[in-house]
């Protein structure tokens, strides 16, 4: 009698660390688990809002134009010191790791400037290239068309300046993953030291990235 209630007990705990290592468990509720990255999940994707923007070849980007390939857009400003052009570094060792897998190549780099007063296109042209020549640099000409793409995306920044001119610019340190419908799909997190100091491993986009591509992929199977 015991051993037959032991079975019992045992069975379903069985079946499900099973399903759990498989990663494809259902809640009772009907709801997948979604597989870990460091960052948030958008479930469902977030449509985006129209919004223009210009791209540092002159083109225009609209919500319209990001369907047909994914997007990964980092932002910050062309005179940051550190961080954006660290961020820049590890986006361009994370697309050359990419690009050495046969899937999911499919995937664009931007660099939205938060500081369009002083990133003129030509400057976003000249200084992008340094890091890697297929990332774009994205600029909104007004402050209305600036406030309606970072609010869709969840932008943190801000620029001001003193009464001797200089300019301060602060803002958060996040990515945006945008599928190929133009929704956002996920927002990825740095990864902090021991020190405070955050950065983003470029082997960890990349693992992210892939876990995104193909849980996506299974779904519309």
């Amino acid at each position: 009698m015991k051993n037959t209630r032991l079975t019992q007990l045992t069975a379903p705990l069985v079946a499900l660390a099973l399903l759990a290592a498989l990663g494809w468990w259902v809640l009772p509720t009907g709801v997948p688990v979604l597989p870990g990255i460091q960052g948030a999940w958008l479930m469902p994707a977030h449509p985006l809002p129209e919004f223009t923007l210009q791209k540092h070849d002159g083109s225009v980007i609209t919500s319209q134009t990001l369907p047909g390939s994914w997007h990964l857009v980092s932002y910050g400003f062309t005179h940051c010191p550190d961080i954006c052009p660290t961020t820049l570094v590890e986006m361009a060792q994370f697309k050359r790791a990419l690009n050495q897998h046969t899937r999911y190549r499919d995937l664009d780099l931007h660099f939205y400037t938060v500081d369009p007063g002083r990133d003129s296109l030509n400057q976003l042209a000249e200084y992008l290239p340094w890091f890697h020549e297929q990332i774009s640099g994205w600029r909104a000409d007004s402050d209305r068309q600036a406030r309606a793409f970072e609010s869709a995306l969840g932008i943190h920044a801000s620029v001001t300046q003193d009464a001797q001119g200089a300019v301060q610019v602060t803002h958060g340190l996040k990515l945006f993953l945008i599928n190929d419908q133009g929704e956002l799909q996920a927002v990825l997190d740095p990864t902090r030291t021991l020190t405070g100091r955050l950065h983003f491993e470029p082997d960890r986009l990349l693992q992210d990235y892939l876990t995104v591509r193909r849980w996506v992929n299974a779904r519309q199977l």
